[in-house]
């Protein structure tokens, strides 16, 4: 069975990310690196952190290695450093978070400053190549993203910048990596959904004869999956910037760099996309900068009215899960009916959320 030959990448980044997190948990121990308690967090103990190192190194470990070794990981560009164009460019991408992640989870940055890492990162990916060319309308219609072109020559090499589609790619990644940063506010939550979006993101590129993509989703998940019996409830270990940042960097990259899958990683990450939208909107309408963090986001809602952290994270993993069979499944036209019916049910969700949370708030004052 085709699928047999990505059980070994896996299992082989699950064990690495697995045993890598266990050395980083003592080392942040010894070192005192860890998030403490405030009260817009929910945990109550220092926690270690920078757990998202080990994600990265297990990834990084396989991703590299099979380069190496063989040719599974071809995306059919040309090659730098025996390396395919474009997945040169996203692991350039990948070095740069997680430099400024560590630097953030030891010493602290200012949110405009991991935002310039942030864009650094998604300029190389598409800098190497990667890019969407067309976005799919009902009907059979589709946007057209590569009619305007601009060369750009730096030294002997003439970079081709498709304004639409390179913008569309760089803003994307940008923002699967701030959504990931707000969603990781619950032990097990960013980690959870990232493999969940993974995993979609594979079975749809084996569906579309994309062995590459496949390959680089299955590693990603593998990573993930290795991290997460620390990190869910109560968790031993956080993620850490360094460990968000990659997640939705990779889910990003994945969604795009061969085909473009972005309502897929829109499905499945629907409901945390949507919330990020309504909480910086929130934010800016009562004037506060929407990189303050607060307690306004769904699963903190979720919590307000009653809902235990493990059981909060649940029923998000449900979500994503069942929009990403939806996606997985369906064609064109059902992932865009899909979309709509996420947009009404994230809409009632957060009208309920809010009446449930009124509501409990009022007894309380009464009692």
């Amino acid at each position: 069975m085709v699928t047999s030959l990505y059980v070994a990448p896996f299992v082989v980044a699950a064990l690495i990310s697995g045993g890598l997190t266990y050395s980083v948990i003592k080392v942040a121990q010894k070192f005192g690196w860890a998030d403490f308690p405030s009260p817009r967090k929910v945990h109550t103990t220092p926690t270690p952190r920078l757990g998202g190192v080990a994600i990265v190194v297990a990834f990084l470990c396989l991703a590299i290695g099979y380069n190496l070794v063989s040719t599974r990981l071809n995306f059919g560009s040309a090659h730098i450093f025996m390396f395919d164009k474009k997945l040169f460019g996203a692991l350039l991408g990948i070095l740069i978070l997680l430099v400024i992640g560590v630097v953030d989870d030891i010493r602290g940055m200012k949110p405009w400053q991991k935002l310039i890492g942030h864009f650094l990162a998604a300029a190389m990916v598409v800098a190497f190549g990667v890019s969407t060319n067309y976005i799919r309308l009902p009907g059979g219609l589709h946007v057209e993203l590569t009619n305007l072109v601009y060369p750009i020559t730096l030294f002997t090499h003439t970079y081709h910048f498709v304004v639409f589609g390179d913008l569309l790619t760089v803003f994307w990644i940008v923002l699967m990596i701030n959504t990931m940063n707000f969603l990781d506010g619950l032990d097990g939550l960013a980690s959870g959904v990232s493999l969940i979006a993974g995993i979609a993101i594979f079975f749809l590129s084996l569906s579309l004869g994309q062995p590459a993509a496949a390959l680089l989703a299955i590693i990603f998940s593998g990573a993930v999956f290795g991290f997460l019996p620390w990190n869910f409830n109560p968790a031993k270990i956080f993620m850490g910037d360094s460990g968000s940042m990659f997640l939705g960097y990779m889910l990003g990259v994945l969604s795009v760099i061969s085909g473009g899958k972005l309502a897929t990683a829109f499905l499945v990450l629907g409901i945390p996309l949507l919330d990020v939208v309504w909480v910086v909107l929130r934010r800016l309408t009562h004037g506060k900068s929407p990189f303050v963090a607060d307690r306004m986001h769904l699963h903190h809602r979720l919590l307000a009215i009653g809902f235990s952290q493990r059981q909060a994270v649940v029923i998000l993993y449900f979500a994503a899960a069942a929009f990403g069979v939806v996606a997985v499944l369906s064609g064109t036209e059902e992932k865009i009916q899909a979309l709509f019916w996420l947009l009404g049910i994230m809409a009632i969700l957060i009208i309920v959320l809010l009446i449930l949370q009124w509501r409990r708030g009022r007894t309380s004052v009464q009692e």
